[in-house]
């Protein structure tokens, strides 16, 4: 599957935003909310990196409630839309930059928190980027997301790995650049879709299951329909992960 192809179609027509399917969405079973989360560790002083922006519908959410915020992404069409959003929401606080995650535009030290949710990142730039005692957050997918749907597919993201497998890496990799773990913490929500249309915009718009096709796949789609519609919903499962970390104060030479 062309995931930055993938990307790239979705960011010209919707950015990263699902918030119309969210409100439509039961969840029984969710630990934390991004956001409150993130303005834990934030004041009005903070200068913030998001790293994977998409169209900045949560950082535009985020920004408010702090002194300065960046937003970056490799996609040209998410970063067109993050401006576009960013006109709508009158925040002058607020920049959009195309730039990949392996080589962040900023200088070392700069920033007093660096978040990531459901993107790739690398321990080595935003150990770089983060000011000493700087915080990192990051939310990401786990591999048992969407479980019953992949199984009746007979693919999909993740497909097959030890759930887990992820955060473990992503921990690993970070406490081997210098990080310190604040919190380590994950969850395996119960979901349920207002109704298959929602289920089929969701897998055209994401990484969930490759190469879907809503033609081809027809077949698929009325399982789910018919092994998992309920008087809530269509039945499904969100998994996530979240790990918080901190850059230590390095001590002053005697």
């Amino acid at each position: 599957m062309d995931y930055k192809q993938l990307y790239e179609k979705v960011g010209s027509v919707i950015g990263w935003d699902f918030s119309e399917i969210d409100k439509r969405t039961k969840v029984i079973g969710k630990k934390w909310r991004y956001i409150d989360v993130v303005k834990k560790y934030v004041d009005k002083e903070a200068v913030l990196l998001d790293i994977g922006t998409g169209g900045g519908e949560v950082l535009l959410r985020i920004a408010r409630f702090v002194k300065k915020a960046y937003g970056i992404d490799n996609s040209k069409s998410m970063i067109k839309t993050a401006r576009e959003n960013l006109v709508k929401s009158g925040l002058s606080n607020v920049e959009f930059r195309l730039a990949d995650a392996g080589e962040l535009p900023f200088p070392s030290n700069y920033f007093d928190v660096v978040i990531c949710r459901h993107a790739p990142f690398y321990a080595s730039e935003v150990f770089r980027v983060l000011k000493p005692g700087g915080i990192f957050i990051t939310q990401q997918v786990m591999e048992n997301d969407k479980e019953n749907i992949k199984q009746i597919f007979g693919r999909g993201q993740a497909f097959g790995v030890k759930p887990g497998t992820l955060m473990e890496k992503c921990a690993q990799e970070l406490v081997f650049q210098g990080f310190e773990i604040l919190k380590k913490d994950e969850y395996n929500a119960t979901e349920y879709y207002a109704d298959m249309q929602d289920v089929i915009f969701l897998l055209r718009n994401t990484p969930i299951i490759p190469d879907f096709d809503i033609d081809k796949d027809q077949e698929f789609l009325e399982r789910i329909e018919r092994e998992y519609k309920t008087k809530d919903g269509i039945r499904t499962n969100s998994s996530r992960f979240l790990i918080v970390c901190r850059k230590p104060i390095l001590s002053s030479p005697l």
